[in-house]
């Protein structure tokens, strides 16, 4: 008798759990559903943006086809028809804004050194086609006259081309507001506004950006910014999300995430966002991320984007 006593006891009780168990979660499938369906403020258009297809944004001009961030690669990534040249940037000794990857001058060319420590003379004497090999293995610039370029020059060459320029986190900090002063009075000289979009994986360098430029041209999330939007997506909580940048660039995969996701891709459209992908290199995954929506790609060969998206109908 005494175990029913018990089991009379505790029924009434795992009924009432139950019950609160129920209303606890539909509580909490309201509310989410309420965040999902929230209205989100949308990114103003821009500029930069527009086009007709998918952009081909040349890799450090296009790093597999001439020495990466040198006018000889702009120049070929322009006459192949890319839309969009990318560069890193990098401050000199001097004060000069130079287009660069590395912090240091030794992988890319015949000197060594770090960027900050040298001045414009000096990086100018250097040869930046000397370690480049082309697809053939031939190193074909190596004496050429190829020199690193400083952003003057690739804005006044190449004025009407849109540009996607990353400020390198690889700086001194100590350098980060300095070198935004100085770009952004070159984007002012050179009227670069509509043309510009600027990255870094750096959120402070972007954030201090952001505020010199006062939402005048296009800005691209830095690695916290990004690392915020896919969590929010991945946790289907995209009406929490607020963007504060105008597009994303991404790999295919991060970590355990896999961000060759449609829904990704649309989540970020309706905030507002243009979605590109980084560094893509074969045909398959181009046409794989034209499929599934990318704005687009940067790559290291603007050629096989640019045959992939002929032969989509582009």
């Amino acid at each position: 008798m005494r175990v029913s006593v018990v089991n009379l006891t505790q029924r009434p009780k795992k009924k009432k759990a139950l019950r609160k168990l129920a209303i606890l979660t539909g509580v909490i499938l309201v509310v989410w559903g309420m965040v999902y369906l929230l209205p989100v403020p949308q990114r103003p258009d821009h500029p930069f943006f527009d086009n007709e297809r998918p952009l081909v944004i040349a890799h450090q001009g296009g790093e597999h086809l001439a020495p990466s961030n040198t006018l000889a690669a702009f120049e070929q990534a322009r006459e192949l028809g890319a839309d969009v040249l990318e560069f890193d940037v990098h401050m000199t000794k001097d004060g000069h804004l130079v287009a660069i990857h590395d912090a240091t001058v030794d992988r890319t060319t015949d000197g060594n050194g770090r960027v900050n420590e040298l001045t414009l003379a000096e990086i100018k004497s250097l040869d930046a086609g000397y370690s480049f090999q082309d697809l053939h293995g031939e190193y074909s610039y190596r004496g050429a006259g190829i020199t690193i370029p400083a952003v003057e020059e690739i804005f006044a060459e190449f004025n009407e081309m849109k540009m996607v320029i990353e400020l390198k986190a690889t700086n001194d900090p100590k350098l980060y507001q300095p070198m935004i002063e100085k770009f952004w009075e070159l984007i002012e000289t050179y009227r670069m506004h509509e043309r510009v979009l600027i990255a870094s994986f750096d959120q402070e360098m972007i954030d201090s950006y952001m505020q010199v430029s006062e939402g005048k041209t296009a800005v691209s999330g830095g690695r916290e910014e990004i690392r915020k939007f896919v969590i929010y997506h991945k946790l289907f909580l995209n009406g929490l999300y607020r963007p504060s940048v105008d597009a994303i660039q991404i790999p295919t995969e991060e970590g355990r995430f896999n961000l060759k996701d449609k829904k990704l891709l649309r989540g970020a459209k309706r905030l507002g966002m243009d979605v590109h992908y980084w560094t893509i290199n074969d045909k398959e995954t181009m046409r794989e991320l034209l499929k599934l929506g990318a704005d687009g790609i940067v790559t290291d060969r603007p050629d096989l984007l640019l045959e992939v998206l002929n032969e989509e109908g582009y």
